[in-house]
């Protein structure tokens, strides 16, 4: 699994990955981050899912520690192109405050 730094991230978005917010129902807001599907953690763990195996996967969370346990349990899965946003959103919303 790759990290990706939230600077990089406009640039990474241009390649059209797929970006999955992998929080649980209760902390989701797809306002976060608009382009994301909502693939909570739980569901990715069990297989409950139809991620495409062949374009890149950009996994966020609140802090990107369940978005590292999710890619961990893709890459089990047999994905390759699989990316954790640094710090999760909570970076990024900092990062963005910094601009």
């Amino acid at each position: 699994m790759r990290t990706l730094k939230p600077e990089l991230l406009k640039n990474f978005l241009l390649d059209s990955p797929v970006v999955v917010d992998v929080r649980p129902p209760e902390q989701y807001n797809q306002d976060d981050f608009i382009q994301a599907l909502h693939v909570p953690l739980s569901d990715i763990q069990h297989g409950n899912h139809n991620l495409p195996k062949d374009r890149p996967l950009l996994l966020v969370c609140e802090r990107g520690v369940m978005s590292e346990l999710a890619g961990l349990y893709l890459e089990a899965a047999g994905y390759e192109l699989v990316y954790n946003l640094e710090g999760g959103l909570q970076k990024l919303r900092k990062v963005a405050e910094e601009r």
